[in-house]
């Protein structure tokens, strides 16, 4: 994927801190890295979300029901890790 210049404004000491931790890393590559990690830690919590969401919807049967396949499942878990 191509890449975009981007220009934003940073604290000096929290530049000087990324200077010192980044290893031979320049600070494109630090950025790039800091932001790929932000997004997959925003889609976790995105994906939370809608599980929650989905849980909360369930009426009292689906509910017996999940617990009934969780059940089932934790059982044969138990079983095939003996």
């Amino acid at each position: 994927m191509p890449t975009a210049r981007v220009s934003v404004m940073v604290d000096g000491s929290l530049i000087q801190q990324v200077d010192q931790m980044a290893q031979g890393a320049s600070r494109s590559e630090v950025v790039a890295n800091a932001l790929g990690a932000w997004l997959l830690n925003q889609r976790g919590k995105r994906l939370e979300e809608e599980v929650e969401r989905y849980y909360r919807s369930l009426d009292v049967v689906e509910r017996e029901e999940d617990a009934s396949w969780a059940g089932l499942s934790e059982q044969t878990l138990g079983e095939s890790w003996k």
